[in-house]
């Protein structure tokens, strides 16, 4: 039995840049996984209302805390940790630490997380849930919720599907840039690329997108089963380096990255070729598409779901 450590840090914020940068926070400082806790609107996934609006939520509940629950496999220094978010977390806070057992975690992750429709055709079904496709053209794509680097429930990761099953006929070779846990990648697999390349900065986060492509089914995707997608992960900064040319390029980072990736994006795309954005808050959408020059993109689209939104950009020749 392995003994964990639980940190919650209570929030007076519901800003979803700053739940986003404080959780990442908590992944720098070693968490296997974070969970966001009454924040009315971030990372929920309601069923379909059938054009119902929806409650709003009562005053008490306004008025509550954020929580993020931060999963750790050691202990913590209460002083160094300490220490750290009050050097990097620009809004109030507090926090406390609980001992919890990894058995018990794991169970959470199972009761709490179930098949997520994220768009049309595509949804995402925990490795563990015995799932039948609801009609014949859905995909899905298999991921372990225990590994950090994106679950496919947050807004960003939908708005990126979405915009996949918009431009995708079949056969591209797709580029997911900033891969996490590899689910766009995944999702541009499912809907017939040819072949995909995900690339991150971090190390961790390609071990988990490599482990995410050994649980999936191609056979369900409508590949016979001696075939599959060529897909790889490997570690990269961006684009750099990369030689080979593609016909879609996906990001769903953060903005300020995002403009460091313009001119690779050019360089690579195919003529005629997409530019998927995400990682976009809403209220910055108007800065990014400001940011892109104007005589090497079209904007085709421009989608908002929740609190985001995502782009999807032309390469002009």
């Amino acid at each position: 039995m392995t003994n964990w450590t639980q940190v919650t840090i209570y929030l007076q914020t519901k800003k979803p840049d700053q739940i986003d940068y404080a959780s990442h926070l908590l992944f720098e400082w070693g968490a296997k996984g974070v969970q966001v806790i009454n924040v009315e609107g971030y990372l929920e996934n309601k069923e379909n209302l059938f054009g119902e609006i929806p409650l709003e939520p009562s005053a008490s509940d306004q008025r509550k805390k954020s929580r993020l629950v931060g999963f750790f496999d050691q202990a913590i220094d209460k002083h160094l940790f300490n220490n750290f978010l009050i050097d990097n977390l620009y809004f109030d806070f507090s926090w406390e630490q609980a001992p919890i057992v990894i058995e018990n975690w794991q169970k959470n992750w199972m009761k709490n997380y179930h098949v997520q429709e994220i768009s049309r055709f595509i949804k995402v079904v925990p490795v563990w849930e015995n799932y039948l496709p609801q009609f014949v053209d859905e995909k899905i794509i298999y991921l372990d919720p225990g590994v950090a680097f994106g679950t496919g429930d947050h807004p960003t990761t939908q708005l990126g599907a979405q915009a996949l099953e918009m431009v995708m006929r079949g056969g591209e070779k797709v580029y997911d840039v900033g891969t996490g846990s590899g689910v766009l990648a995944l999702i541009a697999a499912a809907l017939g690329a040819h072949k995909v390349e995900g690339y991150d900065l971090d190390p961790q986060a390609i071990a988990a997108a490599e482990k995410n492509l050994t649980y999936q089914k191609w056979e369900k995707a409508g590949y016979s089963q001696d075939e599959h997608p060529a897909i790889c992960f490997q570690v990269n900064d961006l684009l750099k380096g990369v030689q080979d040319q593609a016909n879609i390029i996906v990001a769903n980072i953060l903005p300020h990255i995002l403009t460091d990736l313009y001119h690779d994006a050019y360089r690579l795309l195919e003529k005629d070729g997409y530019l998927i954005l995400g990682g976009i808050l809403a209220e910055k959408a108007q800065q990014v598409v400001a940011s892109l020059p104007k005589a090497q993109w079209d904007i085709i689209q421009i989608n908002y779901f929740k609190d985001w939104a995502g782009m999807i950009a032309q390469k002009k020749e």
